[in-house]
């Protein structure tokens, strides 16, 4: 095993240590909570990202998340359905109404892609918010029970109602969701993916049906937002579809911001993208209307000066370290 592997091996393992304790390192519940929802958030990016591979950028993702939400608080609500099974049943939920829509919708590419999906999660926002029969309407749902406890034999059940116990339970699922993810993007399929993204109609002159992979990169992607949506939707307890809400059209414009800014290219990419920019937006929430602005900022200033994202910032000071090195050779040898 080389140095560089042992040293990522250390690295992996440090950046775990340092998760599984943050709920004690952290100086309130609050941000607890925050660090919840980053996780949430991450998964939603990342199954984002997972679509890119094929090279389609969607602006309607959250509808996949809305509909993973409703479907889960609507089974345990109504149904009587432990959220153990109710969240998976959201993930399918999400994957079957992707396959519905994807065959048209991937026929086209680029911005004609990206305003077919933004229609979409405005279409089943506002059906939602009409439904009032099953979704409750401008109202939405509220009282949205906590996972059912686990028990364990010889100690008190673990119980989900609180903050620690509920980020945990975010961490193995999101966890378990991105490597998954990787998994797939490492195996045979995520290589043909690649391959359509970097030359479409050569992919088909070599006897692979384009069609086929993308469709199944489109509802793999789309289960795992249906899944961000059930972990989503029992972790806030209420949810709504108003337009100022967690499934509006600015939620999808951030995504694929938490993309870009990370690096689309690498899978640590919008993990990186979106910790970093929803952690400076709470830092900057006591300036209110201005907010934004600095969260916007800082996104321009990235997408300026490191269009690769975060993730390419190691190899630029390294470049410029190689590159100020050269010069002071030259300077001494004159």
């Amino acid at each position: 095993m080389n140095k560089i592997a042992i040293q990522r091996k250390f690295l992996f393992a440090g950046i775990i240590a340092i998760l599984v304790s943050l709920p004690f390192i952290l100086p309130s519940l609050y941000w607890v909570s925050v660090s919840i929802n980053i996780g949430i958030t991450v998964l939603l990016v990342t199954s984002l990202r997972f679509i890119s591979l094929v090279g389609y950028y969607s602006l309607g993702h959250i509808a996949f998340m809305l509909i993973g939400a409703y479907t889960s608080a609507l089974l345990v609500m109504k149904a009587g359905i432990s959220f153990w099974i109710a969240f998976i049943i959201a993930g399918l939920s999400s994957a079957i109404i992707a396959l519905s829509v994807a065959y048209p919708f991937l026929k086209v590419k680029g911005v004609y892609f990206a305003i077919l999906t933004l229609l979409t999660a405005e279409t089943f926002r506002l059906v939602a918010w009409n439904w009032k029969s099953l979704t409750g309407g401008e109202y939405g749902l509220i009282n949205i029970p906590p996972p059912g406890s686990i028990p364990m034999p010889g100690i008190a059940a673990i119980n989900f109602s609180s903050f620690t116990a509920y980020y945990y339970l975010m961490l193995i699922l999101v966890g378990v969701s991105i490597f998954v993810l990787h998994w797939i993007e490492k195996s045979r399929a995520g290589f043909i993916w690649k391959a359509i993204r970097e030359a479409d109609s050569l992919a088909r002159c070599v006897g692979i049906n384009t069609m086929k992979y993308k469709i199944m990169n489109f509802v793999v992607g789309s289960f795992f937002a249906g899944i961000a949506g059930a972990l989503y939707a029992h972790f806030e307890n209420q949810i709504s579809v108003d337009y100022t809400s967690n499934f509006g059209i600015f939620t999808s414009i951030y995504l694929i911001v938490y993309l870009v800014v990370g690096g689309p290219a690498k899978l640590y990419g919008p993990i990186l993208g979106t910790a970093i920019l929803m952690i400076a937006s709470e830092f900057a929430r006591p300036l209110k209307e201005n907010q934004t602005i600095i969260v916007g900022l800082l996104t321009i200033f990235i997408v300026l000066y490191v269009p690769e994202g975060i993730i390419g910032i190691p190899e630029r000071v390294k470049l410029a370290a190689k590159g100020f090195g050269k010069k002071k050779l030259l300077n001494a040898q004159k």
